[in-house]
């Protein structure tokens, strides 16, 4: 029996012994934990072997086998025409690595969990793996950075998850077997880290082409692997990419989930599994929108992730940064929904985190310190919000918000009203907060005060519209909290 079956005996051996079973009606009892909903902020951090070239996007081992792509020309030009991904993966020595370093910055910037990539779609483990040599124990510097993360988490009172990208390490290199016969991703003696390569069943290399079809043995090795992942690591969260909504990864993800959420009861960790599209049934794992939105206020929590780069979420040197606006815009957005934000990290190959990144991260703390009693713990209000509604679905950032933009949160005994964009005014209508029994609120209003700020509020409300107002402008461009006291 090789080491994938004696892994998957053991799955099924904790499935017949735990709670949940491998069948949608179980794993829906499966709660969505508090420090998940409350805790409405999380870093992603995309760093690996894929950081070495520092070029194009986290996608360059894909791309380094596509004539036409910035990467191949990158690859040409620095490693030869015919190099292959193994030449970069053994680069990858990352010196400047320090998780307390790391996770000192992260703590500052107000997040209250992190989500490193375990196994982006290289096939590199970013931990020890029994299963796959292909890991950062068995490469130099032999260094288990999952564990050095989690354990630096763990020091700060912070949440350790996961992401796993294995899935599409099915096909993701099959520009080499399109395009260059003669490469050793195409052998055996490295088939480990290469993977199946898959075209299409009419030759085609592109990710989204509906002949690529996952084997049974690969989606056995799939099932494995993120099962080992969790052993190895015990994550409080597992975040999955988008392949596995395939119709063929449905019996191997509720096994996932029934193995994950079992384990998780023993270890007394209170999970959650992040999915996209509809890969997982509604009510037994978090949904999750890419570079997106919902609309209106969510029934239950849900996840959004994005950069704080536009155009990648590795490290680059061509890497094109948010502003601390955009971001925060970003997350007011998104938890007036219901939902939290997932906002990626991507440190440089050698381990250090780049300046613009360590900028971003301080000022956006240095406002979550004086307005968190807005985003933490509170609950999305009757409405979201008002003004102009960004379009729904994955890949439709919009960070463009005016003066009529307002969003707001709720905690018992307060309504937070956030102005999105202030631009310099010191009067503010939101006819949200009307007096009126139907499009309004009627509560008895104690007071409103400016979050973070010294300034006394006036206001006034009527059946249009409350009306606040301050003695002077704000100057700092980010975005404003009033908190309106109701009793």
């Amino acid at each position: 029996m090789n080491r994938i079956d004696q892994y998957l005996q053991q799955v099924d051996e904790v499935i017949s012994k735990g709670p949940y079973s491998d069948d949608w009606e179980s794993l829906k009892h499966r709660k969505i934990p508090e420090w998940f909903s409350k805790g409405k902020f999380g870093l992603f951090i995309h760093w690996g072997c894929y950081s070495v070239p520092a070029c194009e996007t986290e996608w360059y081992p894909r791309q380094m086998y596509r004539p036409g792509t910035e990467s191949f020309a990158h690859k040409e030009a620095h490693y030869g025409k015919n190099a292959d991904y193994r030449q970069i993966v053994e680069q990858f020595n990352p010196q400047k690595f320090d998780a307390d370093e790391w996770l000192d910055l992260f703590q500052k910037s107000g997040a209250q969990y992190i989500m490193p990539v375990g196994e982006h779609h290289d096939g590199v483990k970013m931990y020890e793996s029994g299963l796959n040599r292909w890991n950062t124990m068995q490469l130099a510097p032999h260094r288990d950075f999952m564990a050095e993360l989690h354990r630096a988490a763990d020091a700060r009172g912070m949440g350790f998850l996961l992401s796993n990208h294995r899935a599409e390490h099915y096909w993701f290199l099959n520009g080499a077997r399109q395009n260059f016969p003669d490469s050793e991703a195409l052998g055996e003696e490295y088939r480990d880290l290469y993977g199946p390569c898959a075209l299409g069943s009419n030759g085609g290399a592109e990710w989204d082409s509906d002949d690529i079809v996952p084997t049974e043995e690969w989606l056995r090795d799939w099932l494995a692997s993120a099962c080992e992942m969790v052993d190895r690591n015990r994550p409080r969260g597992v975040y999955f990419d988008w392949w596995i909504q395939r119709f063929e990864f449905r019996p191997y993800l509720k096994k996932f989930l029934a193995y994950y959420y079992n384990r998780a009861a023993e270890w007394g960790v209170e999970p959650v599994v992040f999915y996209k599209y509809n890969a997982i049934m509604q009510g037994c794992g978090v949904f999750d929108v890419e570079r997106g939105q919902v609309q209106g206020v969510a029934r239950e929590p849900w996840q959004c992730d994005t950069s704080l780069s536009w155009n990648s979420w590795g490290f680059t040197e061509g890497n094109r940064f948010k502003s601390a606006n955009d971001c925060l815009c970003n997350l007011i957005d998104v938890i007036s929904k219901n939902g939290c934000l997932m906002l990626n990290v991507g440190p440089r190959p050698d381990g250090s985190i780049c300046e613009e990144e360590r900028a971003l991260l301080l000022e956006i703390g240095a406002w979550m310190e004086k307005n968190g009693e807005a985003v933490y713990g509170t609950e999305p209000f009757t409405v979201y919000g008002e003004g102009a509604e960004q379009k729904s679905g994955a890949f439709e950032e919009n960070p463009t918000f005016t003066g009529e933009d307002y969003r707001f949160t709720y905690r018992c005994g307060a309504i937070y009203a956030f102005v999105l964009a202030p631009g310099g005014r010191r009067e503010f209508r939101v006819k949200s907060l009307c007096f009126d029994n139907n499009r309004g609120i009627t509560y008895p209003i104690a007071g409103v005060s400016l979050l973070g700020g010294s300034q006394p509020v006036e206001w006034e409300q009527d059946a249009s519209a409350m009306t606040l107002r301050l003695p002077e402008a704000d100057q700092t461009g980010l975005p404003l909290c009033f908190k309106i006291a109701i009793g």
